[in-house]
């Protein structure tokens, strides 16, 4: 499984994806939800990103939590409530809207990598003006203090 998210980040590069500027080996997607392993967005911050999160030290973490705990890294996975200084919580918040903004980015180059497959000039070409319209009118209207 973590060769197939490994070998994941090829289509990603073909898709045009950047890498989820991620700032620890911790993910929201579903598989790193599921199975507590890297995922394609660790590996591909890992390899084109600005930080390189799978050090020797992160993997023997990894390692560790399944020697010691086994199968039971499953069964207990839960929701644990954790008392967080606010610091932790604004660089949380932080990181989660960098996130929601990788993912409508990347969202956005998926739709466009699909009108574009189809071989339609007319079809792409109003994709990316209603695109431009859209952008122009939020980015715009954006008031940076």
């Amino acid at each position: 499984m973590i060769i197939e998210e490994a070998c994941a980040i090829e289509k990603r590069l073909e898709k045009g994806k950047f890498p989820s500027n991620l700032i620890s080996v911790y993910c929201n997607c579903l598989f790193y939800y599921r199975y507590l392993l890297p995922c394609h967005h660790i590996f591909h911050e890992h390899m084109y990103g600005a930080i390189k999160l799978l050090t020797a030290n992160t993997w023997v973490k990894f390692q560790q939590m399944f020697e010691e705990n086994v199968f039971e890294v499953y069964f207990n996975h839960q929701l644990v409530e954790v008392d967080m200084s606010e610091k932790i919580i604004s660089e949380k918040a932080a990181e989660n809207q960098r996130l929601a903004v990788n993912e409508l980015m990347e969202r956005t180059r998926d739709v466009y990598w699909k009108i574009e497959e189809k071989g339609d000039d007319k079809q792409t070409g109003i994709f990316l003006e209603e695109l431009k319209s859209r952008l122009d009118h939020i980015l715009n209207n954006v008031k940076i203090k």
